[in-house]
């Protein structure tokens, strides 16, 4: 067995460097489309009603853990009593966690899958539309995937059908031989 883990704290140092590719990603598009100017002006005028948005926010990071946990129950054929969910207030992190091995391509779908629904459609339609407040709200849940980008950068060298799972202290998991 091997460990593909980083502390909570690892996690959201390294994530900050994930920020950079994330945020630039989003802009460029963007900026080509609708102009340069556009990205901030409309992630501002998005952001009219901070109290609206900071509700959406903190139900979207409840959804997001959820979005983990249901992608593993339904992938991998969890039963949903042994998923857990949790606060680390050390580290003002969320978390879900899933004691049960998993095959490692659907535990990669499901720490993948918040942030393609929470951030990356969002930002797609976006794009279509230009609306400044998905464009906030994508951003904000792709960046608040960067620890889930940071689990499947750790596990980019484990081959398909190995069993992983998930560790229940720190952020990734084992992987069984």
């Amino acid at each position: 067995m091997r460990e593909y883990t980083l502390s909570f704290l690892e996690a959201n140092i390294y994530s900050l460097l994930v920020y950079i590719p994330i945020i630039a990603g989003f802009y460029v598009p963007y900026g080509f489309l609708y102009g340069w100017s556009a990205f901030g002006t409309d992630i501002v005028q998005a952001l009219h009603s901070p109290l609206l948005f900071l509700v959406i926010i903190f139900v979207g990071i409840v959804v997001h853990e959820l979005i983990h946990g249901i992608s593993w129950w339904w992938m991998d054929d969890i039963p949903w009593e042994n998923i857990h969910f949790g606060f680390k207030w050390a580290v003002l992190t969320p978390y879900v966690h899933c004691p049960e091995p998993i095959e490692v391509g659907n535990y990669r779908w499901g720490v993948a899958m918040p942030g393609i629904i929470l951030g990356i459609l969002p930002y797609i339609v976006a794009l279509i539309l230009q609306n400044g407040w998905l464009l906030a709200f994508g951003l904000f849940f792709t960046l608040a995937a960067s620890g889930d980008i940071l689990i499947l950068w750790l596990l980019r060298d484990v081959r398909s059908g190995k069993k992983v799972q998930d560790h229940p202290d720190l952020i990734g998991c084992k992987v069984f031989k």
